[in-house]
């Protein structure tokens, strides 16, 4: 009994020095953390940032940033929230939403117009903000507007179309040196490039500038094509003849032709097809046939005419 009391006493020692060390290793290091996690810190963020509703009257006298620099104070816990949910994506800048300075020249970037707690979805003390004022001032040069296009090369899958885009903005305001200004009547976006389409599709796409001198209040340009499905129609309409003499009279046999056309489903209707004129032109005449080509002297601007039936009429010229 003595031998198995001794050996009970013996298995039930206190830990030795080497796992009391660690235990109050761990003790001490969650005491640590809970007191780091408290505590308060400075910290800076670096945000990406894109622009909304530049204004068109005025010129950055130093290029809008890309990023903004946000100095932070906040507990340890609350800065590591904020940088595991801190979002990848642009945060908006509305100038709009933003106080003006000088004679309202300049912009003031403030946390209260930005709202960035709700950027950071955690409460944070913002001590400061770098650029805190955007700089601007009255455009200099020559201004004009001129439209914006975009290079379209774009394949509908068979059976579909595409209306004509939409493009946001349709129109810009460039300024600059006049001898510059003056030659530029229009802007040009990127190509965009696009196969067996056969849904509406959105893109952003880069202005590209004609010159680095040419300014303007934006450098991106959106773009919608409203894709649907193609519709066929037949009409038939009358043929009339072109530069006829006044004692001349012509007869036209057959005196009207079918025309088959596409278009897109819900953008067409039949009070349209008013706007198609069938022509010929006399002095197109075949001698050794006595035919004319027949052509499409206007037809309305949202169909693709297929086809022209017949493609000539026979004539016979009358003097009065």
């Amino acid at each position: 009994m003595a031998s198995a009391k001794s050996k009970y006493s013996l298995n039930t020692k206190k830990p030795g020095k080497t796992k009391a060390f660690f235990i109050c290793l761990g003790i001490a290091t969650f005491l640590w953390l809970v007191h780091s996690l408290n505590r308060i810190y400075p910290y800076t963020f670096k945000i990406p940032v894109e622009f909304r509703n530049i204004p068109v009257n005025k010129r950055p006298m130093l290029e809008l940033p890309e990023y903004i620099s946000v100095d932070v104070k906040a507990s340890g816990l609350k800065l590591a929230l904020i940088q595991l949910n801190e979002s990848k994506r642009n945060f908006i800048i509305d100038f709009n939403q933003l106080k003006t300075v000088n004679r309202e020249q300049n912009y003031i970037l403030s946390s209260s117009a930005l709202n960035l707690n709700k950027r950071f979805r955690f409460e944070a003390q913002i001590k400061g903000i770098s650029p805190d004022t955007l700089y601007f001032s009255e455009k200099t040069g020559y201004q004009k507007i001129v439209p914006v296009k975009v290079p379209l090369y774009v394949k509908c899958k068979e059976g579909y179309g595409y209306k004509r885009p939409v493009l946001q903005p349709a129109f810009l305001t460039i300024w600059g040196d006049t001898n510059i200004i003056e030659k530029i009547d229009t802007l040009y976006t990127q190509a965009l490039s696009l196969n067996n389409l056969s849904q509406s599709t959105q893109a952003q796409l880069q202005l590209i500038k004609p010159n680095a001198e040419v300014h303007t209040t934006t450098n991106d340009v959106s773009v919608r094509l409203d894709v649907a499905r193609l519709i066929q129609e037949t009409v038939s309409i009358p043929v009339h003849s072109v530069k006829t003499l006044q004692n001349q009279q012509v007869r036209m046999f057959p005196s009207s032709v079918k025309v088959t056309f596409t278009s897109l489903q819900n953008a067409f209707s039949m009070a349209d097809t008013l706007q198609f004129k069938a022509q010929i032109n006399v002095e197109k005449v075949n001698p050794k046939t006595n035919k004319c080509p027949v052509f499409l002297g206007s037809a309305p601007k949202q169909i693709t005419v297929l086809e022209i039936e017949p493609a000539e009429v026979e004539i016979l010229i009358l003097k009065n």
